[in-house]
This record gives structure tokens, sequence and C-alpha cells, in this order.
């Protein structure tokens, strides 16, 4: 059994950047008419649906092109056109990959590695999805405007700086708190 390494506060600024992203995509609830037209380009229909990418019972649903791009926006939203029905492991595995890549691919989790012997019949049907969804990217930045698009970056900035500097404060404390547990351990030893 291995020790977990500890975690640095510095290994979380990814999440920091997403949290970002996230915070500024609008969810745009699908109706009952776009979602059964959605999973029926799909050959799916409502209650009755299964990972797009491997088969399985679907859990979860993936953003087929992500939210999340060079920790920016990638322009995609949460709506029907952009979501699919998956597995938790898929949805895991894929992350942030473009979906045909990663389903032709070799990454642990990926359809191919896994052994679904009807991937290009899966990829077929996505490319299906994806002409019907028309997906286009959309330019957050010029809607809101410069300023405050550059003004909401920084915020992120100075939060990725706290943490960096929080994480200078936090080697110099465990190196005094390692220094101390070692002293009384010599000591401990040497009594004993």
């Amino acid at each position: 059994m291995k020790f977990r390494r500890p975690l640095k506060i510095t290994s979380r600024t990814s999440s920091i950047t997403n949290s970002f992203v996230q915070a500024i995509i609008p969810t745009v609830k699908p109706t009952t008419a776009e979602l059964e037209e959605a999973l029926a380009i799909l050959d799916m229909k409502l209650g009755q649906t299964s990972c797009v990418y491997c088969g399985v019972n679907a859990t979860d649903w993936d953003h087929l092109r992500p939210l999340v791009k060079g920790k920016r926006p990638s322009g995609f939203l949460n709506e029907a056109r952009n979501l699919v029905p998956c597995c938790g492991p898929c949805n895991q595995s894929k992350s942030g990959a473009y979906w045909k890549d990663w389903m032709e691919g070799q990454a642990p989790g990926a359809p191919k590695t896994k052994g679904v012997v009807d991937v290009d019949k899966r990829i077929a049907r996505l490319t299906r999805f994806e002409k019907w969804g028309n997906l286009k990217p959309f330019r957050i930045e010029d809607v809101v405007g410069q300023e405050k698009w550059a003004q909401y970056w920084n915020a992120c900035q100075e939060i990725e700086n706290q943490m960096k500097a929080a994480q200078l404060l936090a080697d110099e404390i465990q190196k005094i708190v390692e220094g101390q547990f070692a002293a009384e351990k010599a000591l401990i030893i040497v009594s004993a």
C-alpha cells in the first residue's frame, strides 16, 4: 500500500480556474421536446439512456464539447445540443478531450481500450448528433466587453497568486513542524 502524497495548495489552481469558467457558463434547461429530439438523434428515449461512448447504463450528462479549454471558457454551453448521456467512468476518462479523438484513442477507459466492439457505429451516431446540434462556440468576452472580461480574469489570477503565497507559508510551517516532531522523536528514542 502506498502513502498518499500530501496535497499542495497550488495543486488546486485548476479547480479554481474551472470554477471561474463554470460560474459564468449559463445552463440552458432543455424542454422535454428538445431532450426527446436530442435523444432520438442518438437512437434513445427518455428513461432509456445508455452511455453514448460504451453502451453501459448512463449515469451522467457529458459535455460533448468541453466547457473549459486552456483554462478559459471554450465557448460551448450547458445545453441540450452539447450534452450526451454517458457513464461516470467514460466521463472521467474523456475529461476535456475532443470526443472523437478520445473514442479512437488508447487512453485508459476509452472505448477502444475497454473493448467496445461497435465504436465506429457510436462515432457515426455522435457525428450525426454533432451535425444536428450545429454547435458553434459562443464568444463570451465579446458579449460582456473586454474591460469586464479582463477584470474577471484578473480576480482569478489574484486568487492563484494568493494560493502561491499561502503555499510558501505552508512549506515554512511544515518544515518547522517536521523539525519539532523529529526533535521530540529523537528525545523519546534517547530516553528509552
